[in-house]
């Protein structure tokens, strides 16, 4: 390989990772302006699976994973996840608005790749698509199961009045 060939492949690179950034903080920025409204219920893909039960969660350690991984929540003017909110109907459900809004963000970043197609060889796109993809489904991971909990905690606070 040629030191022409490693810039140009450098160069590639760093275009790929300019690309695939750009969507998933662009999609981080408009996510908290998104209406509430329009994130009161689960659609498609939102919508948590019959396997997607505590006992799943547990198997994939969510709950050691998301202490492990960066939430960057508020980096755009949304709230963070972290931090567990009020015990009632009204500030969980403001927190499942949040999880929800997280959730998108990162549906949308896994598949920030895919622009990747038109202008790389078909290895580097792979492997990008490998990265971005295993990425964003450990996020996915950590907003659904927090989400599946939130969810059963609502439903129990709801049967209790």
């Amino acid at each position: 390989m040629t030191p022409d060939s490693v810039t140009a492949w450098l160069i590639l690179i760093g275009i790929d990772i300019v690309i695939v950034a750009g969507i998933s903080i662009g999609m981080g920025a408009i996510a908290p302006r998104l209406p509430a409204r329009t994130l009161g219920r689960d659609r498609f893909p939102l919508t948590l699976m019959p396997w997607e039960k505590p006992r799943f969660f547990r198997f994939f350690r969510t709950s050691k994973l998301a202490r492990s991984l960066p939430e960057l929540g508020e980096t755009f003017g949304g709230e963070s996840k972290s931090s567990i909110p009020g015990r009632n109907v009204e500030h969980i459900d403001r927190y499942l608005v949040e999880l929800r809004r997280a959730e998108w963000v990162h549906w949308f970043s896994i598949v920030s790749w895919v622009p990747l197609v038109f202008f790389n060889p078909w290895p580097v796109t792979l492997v990008f698509a490998v990265i971005v993809i295993t990425g964003n489904t450990l996020f996915l991971l950590i907003l659904r199961g927090n989400r599946q909990r939130f969810t059963s905690m609502r439903y129990r606070l709801q049967s209790d009045t």
